[in-house]
């Protein structure tokens, strides 16, 4: 589908306007068909299609709203972000998890889902930072930013609580 408001100059070819359109993605978490529709321009010059600063916020919302149609599929972002907070590459990841070297890449791009069995451990390590670190010990694999992670969660819980501040009243005694 496409808007004709035009805009602004197409950064590709510098001569054709660029053009509102909306272009869809499917995922199919085990199975199930899943469609987002995603914010993007199209130069009427060159046929270029790009996504502006001004739609990628808003994409972002709208990739994360499909959660709610995953029950407990983990997105293809949440296995990245796991991997990049401790600075483990797909292949480090793989071993990690007892997979092959290229299933990180298939999660993360949701070209595959991982397995129940997968799934559970990932949400696992991604709760509970401490199970990351045994498996990465039992696997053989360094977590190269785990000292920095730890220091994080340690940061975390060592912040105070706030107590509810509770003012009193001065009660007028009649005499």
């Amino acid at each position: 589908m496409s808007d004709t408001t035009a805009e602004s100059v197409c950064p590709a070819c510098k001569a054709g306007q660029l053009h509102a359109i909306t272009r869809t993605r499917d995922f199919r978490p085990r199975g199930r068909l899943v469609t987002v529709e995603l914010l993007g321009s199209r130069c009427v010059a060159c046929g270029v299609e790009t996504t502006r600063a001004t739609h990628h916020d808003e994409n972002l919302r709208r990739l994360a709203a499909r959660k709610g149609q995953y029950g407990d599929t983990l997105l293809g972002e949440e296995i990245v972000g796991l991997r990049k907070r401790y600075g483990l590459t797909q292949l480090a990841a793989a071993r990690l998890f007892g997979k092959g070297k290229i299933a990180f890449s298939r999660y993360e791009n949701e070209a595959t889902y991982p397995d129940a069995s997968t799934t559970l451990l990932l949400t696992m390590a991604i709760d509970l930072q401490d199970s990351l670190k045994w498996l990465a010990d039992k696997a053989g694999v360094e977590i190269p930013l785990w000292h920095e992670r730890s220091e994080d969660a340690r940061a975390e819980e060592a912040k105070p609580v706030a107590a509810p501040v509770h003012r009193s009243r001065k009660s007028k005694v009649a005499t």
